[in-house]
């Protein structure tokens, strides 16, 4: 597991920690006003209204993610598969330049996208675009280098299909209008929670538990839209592999 993925499970332990403090802080100091049968039934259908609106915006966002990774996937194994097929290609002294012109290029493309945040992930088409141009200087003759070169073709193929899916997904995030929806539902969730508490025990719990709850669905949902979420094992790991693959030093990036 690399450092980012420690880092941020640090800090989601460090985020889950402060819900539960902040939440049972204010159930104990808080006294409440105490039971309001019209502020229990708005708690009842704002609740259920709270949980269908943020159990749409994860499952989204989830399928999101999820296409991503995917995505990035076929992106980075597909570098390293290119790569594999351009050694073939080298018979002799014929196309050595062309191979390292290709790992540097490949180089250059996983140095420049991997500091970058997903929604910027289009910035590294320049890099895309010489590789397909490098293809130019590329001598082959027998049917084997045929062969490996139509490969070589179906593979950056995959890699540009993969890359239009992730610069759609990578500026794909709750709109403004859709954070107010959600912050608004909370707000009103906490509002009737603390209003009709009282200072028993179990009323403190609930409250607390619950309060507790709706933050943390918070900082879930707003770790998925700005791709927090698994941040280390998609856009990463697979490119550090990528970068072992054309035998150039690893990359990290500074957090």
């Amino acid at each position: 597991m690399g450092i980012l993925n420690r880092i941020a499970k640090i800090r989601f332990k460090y985020a889950l920690v402060a819900a539960l403090v902040i939440s049972f802080g204010a159930a104990i100091l808080f006294p409440g006003i105490g039971p309001d049968p019209v502020i229990e039934m708005m708690l009842v259908f704002i609740g259920i209204l709270f949980g269908i609106v943020v159990g749409f915006f994860i499952s989204d966002l989830y399928a999101r993610f999820q296409s991503i990774k995917e995505n990035a996937a076929t992106d980075s194994s597909g570098l390293g598969t290119y790569f594999s097929f351009a050694k073939l290609m080298v018979r002799g002294r014929q196309n050595r330049k062309w191979l390292e012109n290709t790992r540097d290029i490949i180089n250059r493309y996983v140095r420049k996208f991997m500091p970058l945040p997903w929604e910027e992930y289009s910035k590294t088409e320049k890099e895309f675009n010489e590789l397909m141009d490098s293809l130019k200087e590329l001598e082959y003759k027998t049917d084997k280098e045929n062969e490996t070169y139509s490969n070589m073709l179906a593979t950056l193929s995959g890699i540009s299909d993969a890359r239009e899916k992730l610069v759609m997904n990578g500026t794909d995030h709750l709109t403004k209008a859709e954070w107010t929806v959600v912050f608004l539902l909370g707000a009103l969730l906490l509002f009737s929670l603390f209003y009709v508490k009282t200072m028993a025990f179990i009323s403190i719990m609930f409250t607390g538990f619950l309060a507790s709850a709706i933050l943390i669905l918070l900082l879930v949902i707003k770790d998925l839209s700005n791709l927090n979420f698994g941040e280390s094992s998609v856009s990463i790991e697979p490119y550090e592999r990528v970068l072992d693959t054309i035998g150039k030093p690893r990359y990290y990036k500074k957090k």
